[in-house]
């Protein structure tokens, strides 16, 4: 059933009761049935690339600037990089002066040109600045495919067959680390910020609004993460939109009828008691309704999630202390 059908359905059962009022209750009933359990239709698979990084060339920038000036052989670099890595654009990647070892601030290039090698950065370069400086291009950063992310149920490096920790702090990877100067393969996946990068401007980030993680340590070796996370659910936005196979309409139009009633109790006209129909009666009936058939859809899609989760959960590696890798041939920083 398409959202306009609920929507005329309710209209043709609550006198009264505003059009454009029933497309508002049956979205806040339907938020509230997407809470009130994991759905399977709210988990999600997606992958991260870390790409090489870009060390090649040098760049010219002006303490207190935010402009950037790359050379030739750095704009030859940068576009062959492009070229090669399509999964990360340079506009989502992160400048740092110095290289790899270098101990620089972390700032995002929110423009370039290909052509002129001219870049922007996030923020001013505070930074000692100067022509001929040596930089390190790479992705620190990274967002979930969706604005309605709500968790990660585990990161995965799939090479390494290594979950990573996503139980730890910014504040505490700041106190193990502050200069983000341990380079080897990431261990940690940490909650950073809001996406804003070039808000108000032309050069606004594709993903606004988005929830950004940094991955730590820093990530200079290709890899491919394998992520696995639970999002929000989004609102019917359009008159043909329909629910998820595993949530019948009767469900989302129970609760829709109980807000619906109460507006209409709310907004009787002052008559005899006994005069029109018991809307307080009618919305006990349906609440009980919707506990019902919210039982029901619960358990019809709980082996959905029981099987999903038994093959993509962490595999016991998520927490760990120490540990030494004999593929990589490095060992973990101390810290769990």
């Amino acid at each position: 059933m398409a959202l306009i059908d609920m929507q005329n359905e309710i209209r043709g059962a609550v006198p009264k009761i505003p059009a454009a009022f029933c497309k508002t209750l049956i979205n806040r009933s339907w938020r509230e049935i997407r809470e009130a359990n994991l759905w399977s239709f709210n988990l999600f698979e997606s992958s991260w690339i870390t790409p090489p990084p870009i060390t090649i060339g040098t760049a010219t920038v002006t303490q207190g600037s935010a402009n950037i000036q790359f050379d030739t052989t750095a704009i030859a670099a940068i576009n062959a990089a492009q070229i090669a890595s399509p999964y990360s654009l340079i506009t989502q990647r992160q400048f740092r002066p110095g290289t790899v070892a270098g101990i620089g601030g972390i700032y995002n290039l929110i423009s370039y040109s290909p052509i002129t090698g001219a870049g922007l950065l996030d923020r001013i370069m505070a930074d000692a600045g100067g022509s001929g400086m040596a930089f390190t291009i790479y992705q620190n950063y990274y967002t979930p495919p969706m604005k309605d992310f709500l968790n990660w149920i585990s990161v995965r490096n799939m090479s390494l067959f290594l979950d990573m920790v996503l139980t730890a702090t910014r504040a505490q990877v700041d106190a193990w680390d502050p200069q983000r100067s341990f380079y080897q393969f990431p261990t940690h996946v940490i909650p950073y910020q809001t996406d804003h990068r070039g808000e108000g401007t032309v050069n606004a980030s594709a993903t606004l609004g988005y929830p950004i993680y940094e991955l730590w340590g820093v990530p200079v070796t290709p890899f491919v993460y394998t992520c696995y996370g639970i999002r929000k659910g989004t609102d019917l936005v359009q008159p043909t939109d329909t629910l998820p196979v595993a949530v019948g309409e009767d469900l989302v139009l129970a609760k829709a009828y109980q807000y619906a009633y109460e507006w209409a109790e709310s907004h009787k006209d002052m008559t005899p008691r006994a005069v029109g129909p018991d809307f307080k009666f009618l919305m006990g009936a349906k609440q009980k309704e919707y506990g019902d058939l919210l039982t029901k859809y619960r358990r019809q899609d709980k082996e959905f999630i029981n099987n999903w989760w038994l093959v993509r959960a962490p595999n016991g590696g998520a927490g760990f202390g120490y540990f030494y890798n004999t593929v990589a041939g490095v060992a973990s920083p101390n810290a769990s």
